[in-house]
């Protein structure tokens, strides 16, 4: 495997999750949780909003301006919506990974570490960043399914 299947792999667990969120009430896909980033709208809102933002701005190094709150609320308003945005988004990053792997992988970058301090980085780490972070929440979004009483499928890429 190399970042190209990791990407791959990450998005088809994302589609499963997806998949398992489409019976929600409304009530249920809003429901906020005391801990991550509330409700699983706004969870799937962030995963994908910080894949689109570090791509663009952070390697691609072009301006991306962050999306309102009723951007927000129009893209992610159903699991349907959000997965019509998400694949926008997967759509354009198969471009930014073809451009910087494997030739730029060692290029820097300047961003925020997590405490928002300028940082260095190099475009591998901020690819293995956003993978993984998605694998965090990915965590996450199966938690906060089981408290909502519904089966969590199993996101795992093997």
């Amino acid at each position: 495997m190399d970042i190209h299947d990791y990407f791959a792999a990450t998005w088809k667990a994302r589609g499963r999750l997806l998949d398992a969120c489409g019976d929600l009430t409304p009530e249920e896909w809003a429901r906020e949780f005391p801990f991550s980033w509330k409700s699983l709208r706004n969870l799937f809102g962030h995963i994908i909003e910080v894949e689109d933002s570090w791509m663009i701005e952070d390697i691609e190094r072009r301006p991306w301006k962050a999306p309102s709150k009723e951007d927000l609320d129009h893209r992610y308003a159903t699991p349907a919506s959000t997965r019509a945005h998400g694949e926008g988004v997967t759509a354009r990053t198969p471009g930014t990974l073809t451009r910087h792997v494997p030739a730029a992988l060692d290029e820097m970058r300047e961003g925020k570490d997590a405490d928002g301090n300028p940082a260095p980085f190099t475009v591998e780490q901020i690819l293995t960043h956003v993978f993984t972070h998605e694998l965090r929440h990915q965590g996450q979004i199966q938690a906060m399914l089981r408290l909502l009483g519904h089966p969590a499928p199993n996101a795992d890429w093997i």
